[in-house]
């Protein structure tokens, strides 16, 4: 597995929590969801451990996972992106049914939008 890819644990643990729905948009999936990492890898990935944590990844569509990296502003005004020296786990995002933060178990807790 290279730097910053998800093992096959977390891999599940944000698909559990996603319940086969888009977390972006609310949508079922069916077939094949993507996983988003909120804070970029970078090139080359990242050493970091927190990147390969489930509160760093979010289950979407492919269409929802293109406009997440289309429209990075909108993106990193909802925490589909976090900026790196940042915490994932501390960072809110607002997903299809409120805000939330995301934790490293895979579950999240209700939050409200970062000031």
């Amino acid at each position: 597995m290279g730097s910053g890819e998800f093992t096959e644990v977390t891999r599940t643990l944000i698909k559990t929590r996603a319940g086969q729905r888009c977390e972006a948009c609310g949508a079922r999936i069916e077939g094949s969801g993507q996983i988003h990492h909120r804070q970029p890898r970078g090139m080359g990935g990242s050493r970091r451990q927190e990147t390969r944590s489930a509160a760093n990844g979010v289950y979407v569509h492919p269409r929802c996972h293109a406009e997440i990296e289309s429209r990075r502003k909108r993106s990193a005004a909802l925490g589909f992106l976090v900026g790196v020296g940042r915490s994932t786990e501390e960072a809110p995002i607002r997903l299809w049914d409120g805000w939330w933060l995301l934790l490293p178990d895979g579950s999240r807790q209700p939050t409200s939008p970062a000031p």
